[in-house]
């Protein structure tokens, strides 16, 4: 597995493991503290082909990558090499090993201006980073393996900048930070510990091809922000603002996933918002009778 030191990595390792993991990353992982692990850097040309003929993995979950919009139109050579140049040194590899491949892509792959995207929908990327996931879920379809999209994570936090967005919101209004949230900007958020078993399923059972797993609520930013400090038990301080005015990288306003194959596959359940925000901010008694 790679890309495990964030909000992704956290829901994968609260699950009971079904066989031995193997991180791979720059660092070991916060949540993988006695997972056996090697560090590996996608940037670097070969690197990552050496550690798959070393560890001959039966499954790589690949979901590392340049994953700040900013930093991949600020640096698009290096957003290229890592998310797309290493995916096709993976794949080479993966062929050799004889692993099967799933890799985590993003609903970023889409323009926005649908009213909702289907497993099978085109896609239509706006920025840099939609591009190059786009370009690798290419790869990875052609080589025979699944390509997982995710939207916007909900979950704790794994260190400064890798936290999901309801526990980013709701620290920022505790520590008294001004902030502001888009009211046009729509997804459909889940938390990372209904995502993770996914993940081992598709892993496990091989399942090919494109599946969607999100939550079944469309809210907007602010929407979000205000259920989220509603299920923590904070009183929201922050301002609603407009992503079309944003200035900075173009944003996809309305991006809704539907998971109809996952359902009928996977029999993915999409969970509502406030079961995935509860998955967060619940007492731990409250978690057990969640599930």
């Amino acid at each position: 597995m790679t890309g495990m030191g964030g909000v992704l990595g956290l829901g994968v390792a609260a699950q009971p493991p079904q066989a031995i993991h193997v991180v791979a990353g720059q660092n070991r992982p916060p949540a993988w503290p006695v997972t056996p692990a090697v560090r590996v850097n996608l940037a670097a040309r070969g690197e990552l082909a050496r550690i798959m003929g070393e560890l001959r993995p039966g499954v790589v979950i690949h979901a590392a990558c340049v994953s700040r919009a900013a930093d991949c139109e600020q640096q698009p050579e290096h957003a290229h090499k890592v998310n797309i140049e290493a995916v096709e040194e993976l794949l080479a590899s993966a062929v050799f090993a004889d692993s099967f491949v799933v890799y985590v892509s993003t609903e970023q792959v889409f323009d926005g201006y649908a009213e909702r995207y289907f497993e099978d929908s085109p896609v239509s990327p706006r920025t840099v980073y939609g591009s190059t996931k786009a370009a690798a879920e290419r790869r990875v379809l052609e080589f025979g393996g699944a390509v997982v999209r995710l939207p916007l994570l909900l979950g704790g936090s794994a260190g400064p900048g890798r936290m999901g967005a309801d526990t980013a919101v709701v620290q920022a209004v505790r520590s008294g930070r001004a902030m502001s949230l888009f009211t046009d900007e729509i997804r459909t958020p889940v938390h990372v510990d209904f995502v993770a078993p996914m993940l081992e399923k598709i892993a496990r059972e091989g399942h090919t091809g494109i599946f969607h797993l999100a939550g079944s609520q469309a809210v907007s930013r602010y929407e979000l922000g205000q259920r989220a400090c509603e299920v923590a038990g904070v009183e929201p301080n922050f301002e609603a603002s407009l992503a079309a005015e944003f200035d900075g990288p173009p944003r996809s306003l309305r991006l809704e996933l539907d998971c109809e194959r996952a359902i009928k596959e996977l029999v993915w359940e999409p969970p509502d918002l406030r079961q995935s925000l509860s998955r967060t901010f619940a007492t731990p008694f409250e978690a057990v009778a969640n599930d």
